[in-house]
């Protein structure tokens, strides 16, 4: 059904068509509308007919909105065709504004559009409230036939327009101004409507404001019809348009007002012609003034607006055309008037008839009563006034006269030209002041600066020219031109010729006196200037010239400095300064830079012939005399060839400047000059005391030590003490402190015979001077004058000394202890080569023992202070082995312990390196009351008793190392031999070559069938327990494991063997031996001979016996002593078969026993048993 053809609608033919419901609700290219009001009905119908439809809008038949007007349910019909059937509900406003964004860019659309607006309104469908943001977006078609939408603003047509007649063009193209096509200004039919000729225009012009002048705002740009002269009727309309703008309140665009300025389009009168002039040239005059400037009474014709073409209508722009500048008062006539003048002057220069010309209209104006001020000011900064300089302002020009005489000398001033203008100029002296010419000097003091002549130009300045220039200079604040130019010139006049102004001196009488002292200061002439010119100090002061004081003390300094460095200030300038000095003193003048000059330079001669300053000089007196024969002391020079005595004069001025003339004034003198003489006799008692006098003052004054030259120059041995002359620090002085250690004879103190008793009130003084005073500090002296005593008691006291005050030696102290001997003399021997104690005697050649010569409470002081040691040392004792290896002499037994006694005492891994490496030859056993030394490699351990037994009685030199014969505390055997070892002795067993010659062969055989069990082993664990033989526990156990790991091998013969021990010399021991038993501990083999029982017991007690001798040899072979009571004691268990009861029985009746750790290791061995 909805795609039947049942909505009506009005074509454009005004015939009912037809379509579906379907094409209207969902097409994009129709639209089917009905007016919201029945009254509107046939007006939007027809309308519509005549825009074409608008873009497919079709609006349903007349009748069929009238049915559904009529209909009883029109709403919900209205509501359904909105909904469903997409109907649009439409007014005329709301047509207007669909219409708007439906047509396109067709003119006679938009044209038509334009008049649906004003007929609509015309016929009061819309108001005019809702016509107005019609008109708004309304498109329009402009002068080029072009249909605009946007735009800014809305122009007239052209043709019959304000803008146009006075513009021409379109200025405002640039800025969006549409102009309307000619079109709107026609008359028209639409839709049965008529619009007559120019209303539709009128219709734009009060709803699209549609804009013309006065009503549009000026473009900001040139107007090229105002360059040229412009209509009566346009020239108002000009001026209506700038009403318009200021009634507004809108700014006029400055491109606009200058064009209007500057453009030539008003109409004017020049000397009774006409002409077109800028509105900024022209003068809108009043009957007053204007005729006067008419009348030929000055050179310049003024152009006024012409009245006769405008009219007394032009009266009324006022305003508008002062805005453009046109010209009202007669100050700007006449400044017109100058300024037309100067441009005349700047192409050419004004005639002498010209400028009088202007006097004369000037004085024409004051006799009028008219201010001339505006037309001065108009000309008076133009360069048209002939000077003696040229063309210049009248403000940059002077009229001559007698008071510019003296100024016309150093100045070049434009005076106004005479030889051009005459006499006659001065009959204009009023009007030349008016115009800003200088008349009359009346102090012009600053034109004589600004137009100064060059130094160049100005050679010698008369006394009339330069009181003129410190008058300019004074008057002036800126004087800087004349200053500059007068210190650049010798321009002032002295008593040494002219010079330039920084060279003078301006004289005063409180201070003059100073610039006499030298011949070189050049002071200005005041015979030649007068004395007035004193009054120009700051003047002067300003060029340069010292003025004052402190200027005149810089430079008297300044020369004082030069002649005193140069050696040339003569006794003359010094004589003649100190009454200067004294008289600048007495007037209190400020000399505090003066007197420190004075007082640094060296000026002052001194008897020693050179020049010093005022600080470093003595005034000679009385009080000096005890120290001058030992010091050199810089004394003024009073002799007649130099100051004379007429110098004491001056004392308390040389005394303000710094001239020392009393002694205690003056100890540093003495201190710095001091100079010993080569005769020490020349320094008596006297002079002794006196220089300690002056060093007591000079410590309370400086509270500082002595200088350093001081101490050079006492750097000699001078000071006489009991042990002759001496240093100061080479000697001390004898007080009570001293006489509790030592006597004045026992060291260098001073002599108090010859200084007298008073010396020892200057025990400070000595002591600055380096004089020792405590006895603490005394101590390295006395070390070193011990060198020079012999005096066994005084060497002994003086030690005592030493000790007492705990004394040690620092780096650089002698090291050596007095030795007495047979003769009184004895010597001193070095610390090194002493030792406290030698107990043992072994060091009565090598060394000195102290203990011999000195009480014991002396010997810890020698120990500390000296380093001397409490006993000889390893390194002593190596050194005493090698005298006795030089010597190739036997040493005793005793010597022999006692040195191998310290060495196991004192055994380190140092003690062991010293010994290997020193150690070339070893004490042997020889078994005598002498201990031969053999060479190391050539003695052995006998570590395997039987070999020494074997090789001992065939080898050529005892080979065996020296052992105590007695077994002694200090010097146990198992820990000589373990030393031994390490200093490179060798095991006898690991030397010997071995070899077995036995015929038969050896069967193995088990240990318990060679008797070795556990009785065996209980028995020796026993007795290596005992406490006497003080074996660890570890060696215990190593020594039976040896014997348990051992190989036992059986031969039916006796077992022969060879053995071969190579020497040093390539001697070779060798020894055949045949045994029963022999065991091999370094290859870890027991050899043994079958056992005969047919012998019975005599076979069985020898087996037992060489069996025991054995087994005690190999376990303890480094223990030798105790060999024969383990070997008794296996014989005898061996007898009893080494029954285990047996066995604990004998252990006990010998009081031995088995420990815990040794039973332990019993049970831990059973594999091995």
């Amino acid at each position: 059904m909805r795609n039947l053809p049942l909505v009506k609608y009005a074509d454009l033919f005004g015939n009912v068509s037809l379509c579906s419901i379907n094409k209207v609700a969902t097409s994009n290219n129709i639209a089917i509308c009905v007016c919201r009001e029945s009254s509107h009905v046939g007006w939007l119908i027809d309308w519509n007919r005549e825009f074409r439809g608008g873009g497919e809008c079709y609006f349903m038949p007349a009748s069929t909105q009238e049915a559904i007007q009529s209909c009883s349910h029109k709403e919900r019909l209205l509501k359904w065709l909105e909904r469903d059937v997409k109907v649009a509900r439409l007014n005329v406003c709301e047509y207007a504004a669909v219409l708007c964004d439906l047509l396109k860019d067709e003119g006679s659309l938009v044209l038509a559009c334009a008049h649906f607006f004003y007929h609509s309104l015309s016929e009061k469908h819309i108001s005019e409230s809702q016509v107005k943001p019609l008109c708004g977006v309304l498109p329009l078609l402009d002068n080029y036939g072009r249909v605009i939408k946007n735009r800014s603003r809305v122009l007239v047509p052209g043709k019959g327009s304000k803008w146009a007649a006075l513009m021409g063009s379109n200025p405002w193209s640039s800025e969006g101004y549409v102009e309307l096509a000619e079109d709107y200004l026609q008359s028209g039919h639409f839709a049965g409507q008529y619009t007559p000729e120019k209303q539709l225009m009128q219709f734009l012009t009060t709803y699209a404001v549609a804009s013309d002048i006065p009503c549009l705002c000026p473009p900001n740009s040139v107007v090229p019809a105002v360059s040229g002269p412009l209509t009566k009727q346009n020239s108002f309309l000009l001026l209506d348009w700038l009403r318009a703008m200021k009634y507004k309140g809108i700014s006029v665009p400055e491109k606009f007002l200058k064009c209007i300025k500057e453009g030539s389009w008003l109409k004017i009168t020049l000397s009774g012609c006409p002409g077109y002039r800028p509105p900024s040239e022209s003068f809108f005059h009043t009957s007053s003034w204007g005729s006067m400037f008419q009348n030929g009474a000055v050179l310049v014709d003024i152009p006024l607006i012409d009245f006769s073409f405008y009219g007394s209508e032009i009266a009324n722009y006022k305003p508008e055309l002062e805005m453009v500048g046109v010209m009202f008062e007669y100050g700007e006539a006449c400044e017109y008037i100058g300024k037309h003048l100067m441009s005349l002057a700047a192409s050419a220069s004004l005639t002498r008839s010209n400028v009088f010309s202007i006097l004369k209209f000037i004085k024409f104006l004051r006799e009028n009563y008219l201010s001339p001020e505006k037309f001065i000011s108009s000309i008076n900064q133009g360069r048209w006034l002939r000077t003696s300089c040229g063309d210049r302002p009248p403000v940059q020009s002077v009229l001559f006269d007698e008071e510019w005489s003296t100024a016309s000398q150093i100045s070049n001033i434009p005076f106004v030209d005479h030889n051009f203008y005459g006499e006659e100029i001065y009959h204009f002296e009023e009007e030349l002041k008016l115009l800003g010419v200088v008349v009359g000097f009346e102090n012009r003091y600053e034109l004589v600066i600004n137009y100064l002549k060059p130094s160049t130009d100005l050679h010698v300045l008369n006394r009339r020219a330069f009181v003129l220039m410190l008058q300019c200079l004074q008057s002036s604040n800126s004087g800087d031109k004349i200053v500059n130019m007068l210190q650049n010139k010798k321009c002032l006049k002295t008593n040494l010729g002219y010079k330039y102004p920084a060279e003078c001196f301006l004289p005063d009488p409180e201070w003059g006196s100073l610039l006499h002292v030298f011949p070189c200061f050049p002071m200005i002439d005041l015979n030649f200037y007068g004395n007035g010119i004193l009054s120009y100090r700051r003047e002067m002061k300003q060029l340069g010239v010292a003025t004052d004081f402190d200027k005149a003390k810089k430079a008297f300094c300044q020369a004082f400095r030069q002649r005193a460095s140069s050696c040339s200030l003569t006794k003359e300038n010094a004589l003649a300064f100190l009454p200067c000095y004294r008289l600048l003193t007495e007037k209190r003048c400020s000399l505090s830079d003066l007197k420190q000059c004075v007082t640094e330079a060296k000026w002052l001669c001194t008897r020693l012939g050179d020049a010093r300053s005022p600080k470093d000089c003595i005034l000679y007196s009385p009080g000096w005399k005890s120290v001058s024969k030992i010091a050199r002391l810089p004394f003024l020079n009073d002799r007649d060839s130099c100051y004379g005595q007429g110098i004491h004069e001056y004392k308390n001025e040389l005394k303000r400047l710094g001239v020392v003339d009393e002694l205690q004034d003056g100890v540093e003198f003495v201190i710095a000059g001091l100079c010993l003489p080569r005769d020490l006799g020349s320094v008596t008692r006297t002079s002794m005391l006196a220089l300690l006098d002056c060093i007591r003052i000079y410590l309370e004054k400086k509270s500082l030590p002595l200088p350093d030259s001081f101490f050079q120059t006492i750097s000699r041995k001078w000071i006489k003490t009991r042990a002759g002359y001496c240093l100061p620090n080479e000697c001390c002085l004898y007080t009570s402190k001293w006489a509790l250690y030592l006597q004045q004879d026992d060291g260098p103190f001073v002599d108090e015979e010859f200084y007298g008793n008073r010396i020892a009130d200057y025990r400070n003084e000595l002591n600055a001077m380096g004089v020792v005073v405590d006895p603490k500090e005394g101590c390295p002296l006395l070390v070193r004058h011990l060198g020079f005593q012999f005096d066994m008691e005084v060497i002994t006291r003086i030690y005592s000394f030493l000790r007492d005050l705990r004394w040690e030696p620092e780096k650089g102290d002698p090291q050596h202890i007095w030795i007495p001997n047979d003769s009184e003399q004895g010597l001193w021997a070095s610390a090194e080569k002493c030792v406290l104690h030698d107990k043992d005697g072994l060091f009565s050649q090598q060394l000195h023992v102290l203990d011999k010569y000195y009480d014991k409470n002396l010997l810890g002081f020698f120990h500390g202070a000296f380093g001397v040691k409490s006993n000889p040392s390893v390194d002593d004792y190596c050194k005493l082995w090698k005298e006795w290896e030089i010597s190739g002499l036997e040493v005793s037994e005793a010597e022999c312990c006692a040195f191998w006694g310290y060495v196991m005492n004192h055994w380190t891994s140092r003690t062991e390196k010293t010994l290997t490496e020193n150690l070339m030859k070893l004490p042997v056993d020889s078994n005598g009351d002498r201990v031969p030394l053999s060479g190391k490699h050539d003695v052995f351990i006998a570590d395997d008793l039987l070999l020494k037994d074997l090789l001992e009685p065939v080898s050529p030199q005892p080979i065996f190392i020296w052992l105590p014969l007695k077994s002694l505390p200090q010097i146990p055997r198992v820990k000589l031999l373990e030393f031994y070892q390490k200093i490179g002795v060798q095991l006898i067993s690991e030397c010997v070559q071995k070899k077995d010659i036995s015929s038969t062969s050896c069967n193995p055989l088990n240990r318990t069938e060679f008797f070795i069990g556990k009785g065996l082993v209980r028995l020796i664990l026993g007795f290596l327990a005992n406490p006497p033989l003080n074996m660890e526990v570890q060696k215990r156990h190593e020594a039976v494991l040896c014997l348990l790991k051992a190989t036992v091998l059986e031969s039916g013969e006796p077992i022969t063997v060879s053995y071969e021990l190579k020497l040093s010399s390539g001697e070779v021991v060798h020894r055949i031996a045949s045994r029963m038993i022999r065991w091999d501990r370094e290859g870890s083999k027991l050899y043994t001979q079958k056992l005969d029982q047919s012998r019975g017991h005599q076979g069985r007690i020898e087996y037992a016996t060489y069996f025991a001798d054995v087994i005690a040899q190999g376990v303890l072979w480094d223990r030798k002593e105790h060999i024969v009571a383990l070997a008794e004691l296996i014989k005898l268990a061996f007898l009893l078969e080494f029954n285990e009861e047996a066995v604990e029985f004998l252990l006990k009746s010998k009081n031995l026993q088995i420990y815990e750790e040794d039973m332990k290791f019993l049970c831990s061995t059973s594999t091995l048993l």
